[in-house]
């Protein structure tokens, strides 16, 4: 009887416990949707107006949806990973000043036209160390494109800190590319070449951070790929391992 009475508490237990999950869940799952959706829906506006706003204009409009939608400063110095510590201050305060200039303008010139494209939320679910991940494709030209991101709330509002497209982390490019600039050159030597990087962009306009936004991701080359269907993994090791590049 009493071995009963004990099985009957723990199942009770484990109802709750599970039903407190899938409401934590559900309340978590729609702000990460929504920052998606309003930058998804950004992207299109944008597109649809593309030639007449030229690519200022585009990075004029882009600039404070991809600040509120991205953590940007964060996923800069995830990107050094430890190589971060190799820079000083005003390094760090130049590099990710450029990283979302960068950011920004990889929108602005990127998408530049309009010929039906749509986005689409697949779904959205948790992801490793309390993380959130939208599933989204990119239908264009007759064919589509898993985009998913990786969202994290540590700074009290849910930002995307990670683009996997097909399968591809944008963060792991980053960060392969970043280290070995700096490898090679030193924290001097990988910001002449970042400048240098931004000179290929028009005349990027100066578009101040709104106050009540943090300042994540360029869309990888990867996002730009024909063909490809399925949802590919939102997590990736560089996100989980490097998360202790934040404080150091």
């Amino acid at each position: 009887m009493k071995s009963a009475t004990r099985l009957l508490k723990g199942l009770i237990g484990l109802t709750v416990l599970c039903a407190s999950i899938s409401v934590w869940t559900a309340a978590a799952a729609a702000p990460a949707k929504s920052v998606v959706q309003n930058l998804d829906d950004t992207l299109i506006a944008t597109m649809k107006q593309a030639d007449s706003l030229g690519f200022d204009g585009r990075y004029k409009k882009l600039a404070p949806v991809i600040d509120d939608a991205f953590d940007l400063d964060r996923i800069a110095r995830l990107a050094l990973g430890s190589a971060w510590s190799k820079l000083n201050a005003e390094q760090r305060t130049q590099y990710q000043a450029m990283f979302r200039k960068d950011t920004i303008a990889t929108y602005a010139s990127r998408f530049k036209s309009f010929s039906g494209q749509s986005f689409e939320i697949k779904s959205t679910g948790d992801a490793p160390g309390g993380r959130a991940q939208v599933n989204t494709v990119i239908h264009a030209d007759g064919k589509t494109i898993p985009i998913n991101y990786v969202l994290d709330h540590s700074s009290g509002e849910w930002k995307i800190v990670n683009v996997v497209a097909k399968g591809v982390s944008d963060l792991a490019l980053k960060r392969g590319q970043y280290t070995s600039s700096i490898r090679e050159n030193g924290p001097e030597g990988f910001l002449d070449q970042y400048q240098k990087q931004l000179a290929k962009y028009p005349s990027i306009p100066n578009v101040a951070v709104a106050e009540s936004s943090d300042t994540s991701t360029r869309p990888s080359a990867a996002l730009e790929a024909k063909g490809g269907s399925g949802e590919a993994p939102a997590s990736d090791s560089v996100l989980d391992k490097t998360d202790e590049a934040d404080e150091s």
